[in-house]
């Protein structure tokens, strides 16, 4: 992760003033008991015969030939992204086979191919112990650049090491976010191998009864060769060869993903087959 700064100019500040998360005015403390206040969390997709692949903590080097693949493929996945973590998205640049792009154009790439955008904060860091402001900043901050790329705020985001506490669940939820955990760890992060990492996938997978058990959310990290080289193309077959369907996770949990509606695809499940089908005439 870089050490520097990033510092917004006035004018970029106040561009992207519009849409932006609204700040509770009323002071942390005061949390209410009522369930109301308790932030959306989910780890599985509402429905079965889904599965939701999702990467964290990129964009970086890979992810444009990440993204490319999977379209050419009709998979969709979920990119829960950083703005300042292996790279800096505001000025950073990568070659690509489309050649020299932008990290804001890798952004707008994964939107314009129908994959879906979230947030993993600006700098990558745990939430646990950090004070309201500081929460905000890095969500806020997130936020304006994702806007920046593709125009429209997330609502999803997934917690780097996927913890959160009370204070930042509560400003999580007053910014109208929800919380996307996974159930299935390929722990690629671990860089063990493949083996490894099909044992990890398998340990889940496996266990599923036919159109019963929820569908699955997967955790990746694009940020790695292996990952993007090797574990995708094994774990998008091994998907295939379950029966399940690819969905985003707007899909896999019945939500928004951007303010003012989600622009994806919807699925229905056929509950005597089991069987998902997606409407695509939602997409771009």
């Amino acid at each position: 992760m870089r050490a520097s700064a990033l510092f917004l100019t006035l004018a970029y500040a106040a561009s992207m003033v519009m849409a932006r998360p609204t700040i509770r005015s009323e002071p942390v403390e005061a949390v209410s008991k009522n369930t109301e206040d308790i932030l959306p969390t989910f780890s599985q997709c509402i429905n079965p015969g889904v599965f939701a692949l999702t990467f964290d903590d990129g964009p970086d080097k890979y992810s444009w030939g990440l993204a490319e693949s999977l379209h050419d493929q009709g998979i969709k996945a979920t990119f829960f992204i950083n703005g300042l973590n292996s790279v800096n998205v505001l000025e950073d640049s990568v070659t690509t086979e489309a050649g020299e792009k932008t990290y804001l154009d890798v952004i707008k790439q994964y939107y314009d191919q129908g994959h879906e955008i979230a947030s993993h904060t600006y700098q990558h860091k745990n939430l646990v112990g950090l004070t309201v402001e500081e929460i905000e900043y890095q969500m806020n901050t997130q936020s304006d650049i994702i806007y920046k790329a593709i125009g429209k705020r997330v609502k999803l985001m997934r917690p780097p090491e996927g913890v959160t506490d009370k204070v930042s669940q509560k400003v999580l939820k007053d910014l109208g976010y929800t919380n996307v955990l996974w159930d299935i760890d390929t722990l690629d992060w671990e860089k063990k191998g493949l083996a490894f990492e099909q044992k990890n996938v398998k340990a889940v997978l496996d266990k599923d009864i036919a159109n019963q058990t929820m569908g699955h959310i997967s955790l990746e990290h694009d940020i790695h060769e292996d990952t993007v080289k090797t574990l995708v193309p094994w774990l998008t077959n091994y998907v295939k060869q379950k029966g399940l369907t690819f969905v985003t996770v707007s899909e896999c949990l019945g939500v928004d993903a951007y303010e003012g509606g989600s622009d994806n695809s919807t699925i229905t499940l056929d509950d005597t087959t089991g069987t998902a089908t997606i409407d695509l005439s939602g997409l771009n």
